[in-house]
């Protein structure tokens, strides 16, 4: 190996820290452009940025991020030969110059061999570190932080080394595709590059933990994943509930309840709840009044068509509904044709938003902590929330929420101040309305 004087040495130097930092380019635009967002390149892209033009087709294009990876990797295979052979030839000549003429005591002359193959099992392992740490490690963690702006700096450049090396890529590509062809997998495209809703909630949850969103923003789209998961049954006002008007009262009847109750929507029946006959809006109303030709007018002659859900309906479905048919409101049905209960639009809004308040309303927390360490529960409360909030594990099958829970423990129609003791719980009727549990108070047993 040739010797290396003062020149030669920083050239030597000088090539190969253009090589390492050419290996941490081809890296950098490889990660860079596959961790890119699309959201942010698009943006950049229709202001007419080429550079964002360019990575835009790499993300939109699975032959395109293909092709990228295949250039990519040429290159860092190029520069890693160029590199292993310029650093291995010039830190073995260094180091054997320098070893040359350290003295040798006899005792080991016997590992002269493995001395001498020390020169070279150093340079490879300087090279190596070189290449490791500032040829891949520093370059793949600058572009996972920052891979907008790595890719759309390297657009250009790889634009380019695609051009001059446009035939070599074909053939690389093709031969890869050949020989997946052969093990029966195929390249991994754009549709293959999807999410499950779990690994979607880890992704929020993480940037959560990192500050891009805020903890009411992951709420609100951990419960959008939840949507179809949830059923009408558990949203929606029971039967007991529901403010309804019989089809032949008078329109101004109607105006009086819906200033007493501010609804704006009431459902219209015939001889019982389970006649819905359709839906009447106070807008209508106020038109109605209005003509001369509705002074005699009943809820029969304004009632719009109403639509009927199953209680098993998911939520989303029924947003679907909603949105399909223009509506707000649906009369939900049980298993046997009867009317269930009823579900609006600010219902569903409210699994996802949380609870709107209407300013008139009178708010009472569905559950509200005591001084003494009870807790009050409004009885339509899910059982599912309670155990959200408490820490419980209550479960029972037949029921969804907390007052059903209570019932069927009982076994019987309760009354105010009946008391059940289950899973480490006492629970008691604290208020009824009519045959319904309102509110019932939860107070943990000491163990003796």
């Amino acid at each position: 190996m040739g010797f290396l004087n003062g020149v030669g040495l920083i050239w030597s130097f000088a090539l190969i820290l253009i090589l390492v930092a050419l290996n941490g380019f081809f890296v950098s635009v490889e990660f860079g452009a596959v961790a890119s967002r699309r959201s942010r390149i698009e943006v950049l892209a229709e202001a007419g940025n080429p550079s964002a033009r360019i990575v835009k087709s790499w993300l939109e294009n699975s032959e395109a991020r293909d092709r990228l990876i295949a250039a990519s990797q040429l290159g860092i295979t190029l520069v890693s030969l160029a590199l292993g052979a310029v650093g291995e030839n010039t830190f073995e000549t260094l180091l054997e110059q320098a070893f040359a003429g350290l003295h040798i005591p006899s005792i080991l002359q016997r590992l002269a061999p493995i001395l001498a193959a020390l020169p070279l099992f150093l340079s490879l392992l300087i090279v190596t570190s070189l290449h490791v740490v500032l040829g891949e490690q520093v370059p793949k963690v600058a572009a996972l932080h920052n891979p907008e702006r790595i890719a759309l700096l390297a657009a250009q450049p790889m634009r380019w080394f695609n051009l001059v090396f446009h035939w070599f890529i074909n053939v690389l590509d093709w031969a890869t595709r050949q020989i997946l062809g052969l093990l029966g997998l195929r390249m991994v495209g754009e549709h293959l590059m999807v999410y499950t809703v779990d690994e979607l909630k880890q992704i929020l949850s993480e940037s959560e933990e990192g500050g891009v969103i805020q903890p009411p923003e992951r709420e609100m789209l951990d419960a959008i994943f939840d949507l179809d998961e949830l059923v009408v049954r558990q949203v929606m006002i029971p039967r007991t509930e529901i403010i309804a008007v019989e089809a032949d009262t008078p329109l101004p009847e109607i105006i009086q309840l819906a200033t007493q109750t501010t609804f704006t929507k009431f459902p219209i029946y015939e001889d019982n709840l389970d006649q819905v006959l359709g839906i009447v809006h106070v807008k209508d109303l106020l038109r109605a009044l209005q003509s001369p030709d509705c002074q005699s007018c009943t809820a029969r002659d304004l009632a719009r068509e109403p639509i009927f859900v199953p209680e098993t309906i998911s939520v989303s479905a029924l947003l679907q509904q909603f949105r399909d048919n223009r509506q707000h409101i649906a009369i939900v049905l049980d298993e046997f044709g009867g009317t269930a209960g009823l579900v609006t639009l600010e219902d569903l809004l409210e699994e996802i938003v949380g609870e709107v308040s209407d300013p008139f309303d009178t708010i009472i927390p569905e559950i509200q902590s005591l001084p003494d360490g009870t807790v009050l529960v409004d009885g339509l409360t899910l059982i599912e929330v309670v155990n959200q909030q408490l820490g419980l594990n209550l479960s029972d099958p037949n029921y969804d929420t907390i007052a059903g829970y209570m019932l069927g423990k009982l076994g019987r129609i309760p009354q105010t101040g009946d008391v059940v003791e289950s899973d480490g719980l006492r629970l008691r009727v604290e208020q009824m309305d009519g045959m319904r549990i309102a509110r019932i108070s939860l107070h943990k047993i000491r163990p003796d």
